[in-house]
């Protein structure tokens, strides 16, 4: 056989393979293999407006973990809204993982930032409704109760 005969040969082979195992060339009920995916555990943080107060712009740092945390979320950021200077990172909660669940779906991250004026502070709620004081001026964090639920709920 010439080595022309022979990569014919081989290319029809190939040519046959491939038919026989793509789902499209299949004959209709024929069982064929189908692939294994995975489905994607990322879900979408939360969108949360940052607060500009008095030249200071507050909200949770994004991707906290990259920049040095044990975590991504539950970490406010304080930064001159001018220069963009960061003033102070807060971490308000950790965050338990286990090693056994994938890490990105076991986040939980801050869904919500108040301003309290009277007190200097914001009020910060994450997605399992527990909430936080953060003081303005450094950033020290105080757990706060659980918010009162409205009549009927």
């Amino acid at each position: 056989m010439t080595k022309l005969g022979l990569l014919a040969g081989t290319a029809a082979f190939l040519a046959a393979a491939l038919a026989a195992t793509s789902p499209s060339q299949a004959a209709p009920g024929a069982d064929t293999p189908k692939e294994k995916t995975m489905e994607s555990a990322k879900r979408r943080v939360p969108t949360v407006k940052p607060l500009l107060y008095q030249g200071v712009r507050y909200e949770p740092l994004r991707r906290a973990r990259e920049q040095g945390f044990a975590q991504s979320g539950g970490v406010l950021a304080a930064a001159d809204a001018a220069s963009g200077k960061t003033l102070w990172t807060s971490q308000l909660y950790e965050t338990s993982f286990d090693p056994n669940e994938e890490r990105d779906v076991q986040e939980v991250y801050i869904e919500s930032l108040a301003l309290d004026a009277n007190t200097a502070s914001l009020v910060a709620t994450d997605e399992r409704k527990r909430r936080w004081r953060v003081q303005l001026v450094d950033g020290k964090v105080e757990a706060l109760p659980p918010a009162a639920r409205g009549k009927g709920k």
